[in-house]
């Protein structure tokens, strides 16, 4: 494996893992751990760069640490990608969007944490962080050595692209009403259609309804591509998907039955929605010919 390969995955890893700490954060109530200050910890050890020994800090102290390991994993990646396939120009292009969101990413938890913390912002933040994890997905797909040839089938495509894109929107929809408590389980308030006047309630219903579609259609997408024998790698991360996702929707009827208690349940529900979108959009990547063939 090339070494640009390797800091792709670890790159795209570590960003999952902190989406993992991010949902945390978020989850126990530590996005202010350090005040207002930003990127230190208010009136923190040694100026604010170590942490007090105090809970919230710690964990958002933490969070911020790890976003600087991954700004720094990005940039090496980017720059090995612009020293070993410069010649790439779709790869060289991606590597650096993935650069230039990690600058947009911070300076948005800048404004997050100046902001106390806003709904809007928060999620407008995780959203961002997607689009990071996204464009390292399609490098690490790019340069994988265990790559293999596949012949263009759009329509095949286009309804990876779909499963993708339901499961990035279906993660905002939660991420916008992670920390509200609704009634009832797998229907809201245990009702059929509930009151829809209240946006939060209009949302997480949208949320419930999209995630039961969404299990449907990807277990439809996993038997299509056993039948219409797609490459062995495609089959496998649809599988894992699909697995992960079955997974989550029980995690989220945890996070209701719990009334949204337990941080644990919120982080791992945020970063098992995190790799399924990894996979979705691995799988959707890779049935497209060759980036090789296309530069």
């Amino acid at each position: 494996m090339s070494s640009t390969a390797r800091l792709s995955r670890i790159a795209l890893g570590a960003t999952l893992f902190l989406v993992g700490v991010g949902g945390f954060t978020r989850g126990s109530g530590s996005g202010y751990g350090c005040a207002d200050r930003w990127p230190l910890c208010e009136n923190g050890l040694l100026g604010g760069l170590l942490p007090r020994a105090e809970y919230h800090m710690v964990i958002e102290w933490t969070h911020r640490w790890v976003a600087a390991i991954v700004g720094l994993l990005v940039l090496a990646t980017a720059v090995s990608v612009w020293r070993h396939h410069r010649s790439r120009k779709a790869l060289v292009r991606t590597a650096t969007a993935v650069v230039v969101v990690v600058g947009i990413q911070a300076w948005i938890g800048r404004m997050v944490v100046k902001a106390d913390l806003d709904a809007d912002l928060v999620v407008l933040h995780l959203a961002i962080s997607m689009v990071v994890v996204g464009l390292l997905t399609l490098v690490a797909v790019a340069t994988s050595p265990s790559r293999v040839r596949t012949d263009e089938n759009r329509a095949w495509t286009n309804l990876l692209v779909i499963a993708a894109a339901g499961s990035y929107v279906l993660l905002l929809l939660g991420a916008y009403v992670h920390n509200m408590f609704f009634s009832g389980w797998p229907l809201v308030g245990n009702q059929l259609v509930p009151d829809l006047s209240n946006s939060y309630t209009a949302v997480h219903f949208t949320h419930r309804l999209v995630a039961g579609l969404g299990l449907v259609y990807l277990v439809y997408l996993t038997r299509a591509a056993g039948q219409n024998r797609r490459p062995a790698i495609e089959r496998r991360l649809l599988h894992a998907a699909t697995g992960f996702y079955a997974v989550n929707v029980a995690l989220g009827a945890v996070h209701v039955f719990t009334e949204v208690s337990w941080s644990g349940v919120v982080a791992t529900h945020l970063l098992l929605a995190g790799i399924v979108w990894t996979l979705l959009l691995a799988a959707a990547a890779l049935s497209r010919p060759s980036p090789a063939e296309v530069d």
